[in-house]
């Protein structure tokens, strides 16, 4: 019995938006984590924290930006695919919403 390929286009919109957000991250990391760093020179505690979290931040960015690359190109949405069109809505008569609360309501 052979299965064909389900199509999953919400992967490929995860994977795209983990890679904009690894993205504005490295942007984050080359413009403005010197002054995060900067600010923390008060407490060396805090400073050696903030390093460490960047590194591992940093080391664990890279691949799950590959990750998101692979499900990328194994996702890519199909351009052929059939577009069905949803029903119209229908509008439900308008009730007066007395019934759910009753008259003790205040």
């Amino acid at each position: 019995m052979a299965r064909s390929r389900v199509h999953h286009p919400l992967h490929y919109r995860r994977a795209r938006s983990l890679l904009f957000v690894i993205g504005l991250f490295w942007l984050w990391l080359w413009l403005g984590s010197g002054a995060l760093l900067d600010g923390l020179h008060h407490s060396p505690v805090h400073a050696a924290l903030a390093v460490y979290a960047l590194a591992i931040v940093i080391l664990v960015s890279i691949p799950a930006a590959l990750l998101a690359v692979i499900r990328m190109i194994l996702t890519h949405p199909r351009r052929t695919a059939v577009v069905v069109p949803l029903p119209a809505a229908r509008q439900a008569p308008r009730e007066d919403a007395h019934w759910w609360y009753g008259e003790k309501a205040s």
